[in-house]
């Protein structure tokens, strides 16, 4: 008997493999015909029939995906609805979800959770620019290819603003009763936010260095407990000690209200990226490598092509010439008949390093200096005023201690100091408190409309 007798049949796909189970949905691996190309099929269980309500997370889900095109998100191919059946053909992608990864590898190596991470932020990017909110961020849900592509699937609990109810997590593969990647928000039952799709790719990258949760406790219940008021762990405590930036992301992904979180995934991108430095510019390289260090793949392969991205590589820029040369031309005014100007500049910038100490040209093994303020604000470092966010390129530094103020017309200038070490970059994510406007006045009596029937 063959062994693809036992699986159905869906039209066009001839299902090969039964991947997964639930109480909704079944997921497949199969083969396009007549064309030959691999897919994935999402099914509904047989018990369940299209006019069944428990049906409308796959249809629902159908809908969300085909508004989203990006390289982090499975394409969608085809939807079918038949009377007794319906299923969803999906884009296919040779690879293990991450859980089995983490499995078989255990914690991954630093630059490699990293590069999974912002792989997922991006996806997650993508998907709240649409008003999608995905509400199941987990590594069961995390599709990481052979080539070190990361994909985020099953959107089956996801919600979008523009459609006016949300499913209820009906699958059997949602978390349901063991809410261990949930944010505190979602626990108490509260309306959908993209922060707290961030609060659980926390969890996730937590788990991804230190091999456990952070909030993991004896039973589901405390588990519960601690998400919603314990302190997170530093990861040192779980045996993994990573750069203080990075502790930085994590703890902040983790926060407990979302105001204290990263504001958008495009921002914990970018962190991220800092983060990531050059391995930022092509995170399935650096994931590709780990799997092949986890004997997951014979060898990494020779060339692995990014994804396009819409947004700028947070990497040490190649040239600073436009920089170097705007800075000397500075430089030359102010020794030439700039000096009142200059000392003006420096006495409104606050304290500098050192009295008359400017920034280095060229520094030598520098450290990287990126901002991010919100608004936006003039940039000053050690009494020069280096530019006005945003901008893209980070700033090039000498190690040690830098005084960095922020101005905004209309806000109280930020003081920050920033320790820097040669080849590290260093997130400057500051909002600036914006005065509060005065009242319009009210109008006069006469010129009020009368809105009464």
């Amino acid at each position: 008997m063959s062994a693809f007798e036992n699986l159905p049949d869906f039209e066009g796909c001839r299902a090969i493999e039964k991947i997964r189970g639930g109480a909704v949905a079944d997921l497949y691996r199969a083969i396009q015909q007549p064309l030959g190309r691999p897919v994935l099929v999402k099914a509904l269980s047989p018990s369940i029939l299209p006019s069944s309500p428990f049906a409308a997370s796959l249809e629902r889900e159908a809908t969300l995906l085909a508004n989203l095109q990006h390289p982090n998100i499975p394409h969608v191919h085809d939807f079918v609805r038949r009377d007794d059946r319906m299923w969803l053909v999906l884009e296919h992608v040779d690879g293990w979800m991450l859980e089995k990864v983490m499995l078989e590898s255990g914690p991954l190596p630093t630059l490699a959770a990293l590069a999974v991470a912002l792989e997922v932020t991006r996806a997650l990017a993508h998907a709240h620019a649409h008003g999608i909110v995905h509400r199941d961020v987990r590594p069961r849900n995390i599709l990481v290819g052979t080539r070190g592509e990361v994909k985020l699937v099953n959107f089956s609990v996801a919600v979008d603003e523009r459609l006016p109810t949300a499913p209820e997590l009906l699958d059997g593969n949602a978390s349901v009763g063991t809410p261990l990647y949930f944010s505190p928000e979602q626990i108490l039952g509260e309306a959908p936010d993209p922060r707290s799709d961030l609060f659980s790719l926390g969890v996730v990258l937590f788990e991804m260095l230190t091999g456990e949760r952070p909030f993991d406790g004896p039973d589901p219940s405390t588990a519960v407990q601690r998400i919603r008021q314990a302190v997170v762990p530093p990861l040192s405590r779980r045996g993994r000690r990573v750069p203080a930036q990075i502790e930085r992301i994590v703890k902040r992904c983790l926060e407990k209200l979302p105001s204290d979180r990263f504001d958008t995934a495009d921002q914990l991108a970018l962190a991220l990226e800092s983060a990531l430095g050059d391995a930022a510019a092509n995170p399935a390289r650096t994931i590709a490598r780990a799997l092949a260090d986890a004997t997951l793949i014979d060898r990494a392969p020779e060339s692995i092509a990014s994804p396009m991205v819409d947004r700028p590589s947070a990497s040490p820029p190649r040239s600073l010439l436009p920089a170097v040369l705007g800075l000397v031309v500075f430089s030359l005014l102010g020794a030439i008949g700039g000096a009142v100007v200059w000392v003006q500049e420096a006495a409104h910038a606050g304290p500098s390093r050192a009295a008359g100490a400017g920034l280095a040209l060229v520094p030598k093994n520098p450290g990287y200096l990126r901002v991010v303020a919100e608004p936006w604000a003039h940039v000053v470092v050690n009494g020069q005023r280096v530019d006005t966010t945003p901008f893209a390129r980070p700033i090039p530094l000498e190690p040690g201690t830098h005084y960095v103020q922020l101005e905004h017309p209309e806000a109280p200038a930020e003081l920050r100091t920033v320790q820097l070490v040669g080849g590290e970059t260093v997130l400057l994510d500051v909002k600036m408190r914006m005065a509060a406007k005065p009242p319009a006045p009210a109008e006069a009596p006469d010129a009020a409309v009368d809105e009464s029937p």
